[in-house]
């Protein structure tokens, strides 16, 4: 049976912004995160392409300084917002790892069962 968990959208206080949460796939805690950008949403594995480690160094602070590309904290990779794609760094060309939702007025849903 699949696991969906919904992010309101009232948790986003501007844009852009992230929204970090947390799951279990494959007997193992993970955590993913939302991104609101341009009034649109993303949704992605908090898992780097280089490493297996996750991007954010402190809670949910995905951004580099200008707010305009998510950043590794680790080795520095940057990702496009919209699209998870890695244009530098040591994983450059390889995505984010997407997961799947749906939104309605309120909430974005979830599906945990990747």
């Amino acid at each position: 049976m699949d696991n969906f968990l919904k992010i309101s959208k009232d948790q986003f206080n501007d844009d852009p912004s992230t929204v970090k949460f947390y799951f279990e796939l494959d007997q193992r805690k993970r955590s993913g995160f939302v991104v609101k950008k341009d009034q649109k949403y993303f949704v992605y594995l908090n898992e780097c392409q280089h490493l297996d480690v996750e991007l954010d160094w402190q809670e949910n602070d995905f951004f580099e300084e200008e707010k305009k590309y998510i950043v590794c904290a680790t080795h520095g990779a940057i990702y496009e917002p919209d699209s998870g794609l890695c244009i530098a760094g040591p994983c450059q060309g390889a995505y984010l790892k997407k997961i799947a939702y749906t939104e309605n007025d309120n909430n974005i849903i979830i599906n945990l069962g990747v």
